[in-house]
C-alpha cells in the first residue's frame, strides 16, 4: 500500500444532496470491500474513488463516528480503514 500524509484541514461536511461533490458512502465501502485486502489506507480509498486524500479523509472519520467503517492510526501519520460490519 502507498504511504500518505493526509490533512485534516478540509472542513466541508458530506450531505447526500444531489450534486454533491463528496465521494459516496456506497463508492467507499464497495472499494474497500472489493480491495485486495481486508484493511486499506487512505490513498487506496482515494485511488479508487478517484478524489484527493484531503477531500476524503473527512468523510472517512464521519463513516467511523457512524460505525460503518473501523480505523486505526499509525505513528500519528498513516492511517488505515476497514469495514466495521459485514452484513
Amino acid at each position: 500500500m502507498p504511504s500518505e500524509t493526509p490533512s485534516r484541514s478540509e472542513t466541508d461536511r458530506h450531505s447526500d444532496s444531489a450534486g454533491d461533490e463528496q465521494v459516496s458512502t456506497a463508492k467507499i465501502i464497495e472499494s474497500i470491500r472489493t480491495a485486495p485486502v481486508p484493511v486499506v489506507n487512505t490513498q487506496y480509498i482515494a485511488d479508487e474513488c478517484d478524489v484527493s486524500t484531503d477531500e476524503l479523509f473527512e468523510r472517512l472519520s464521519e463513516m467511523v463516528e457512524d460505525e460503518t467503517l473501523g480505523h486505526h492510526r499509525i505513528e500519528d501519520r498513516w492511517h488505515l480503514w476497514w469495514l466495521a460490519h459485514e452484513n
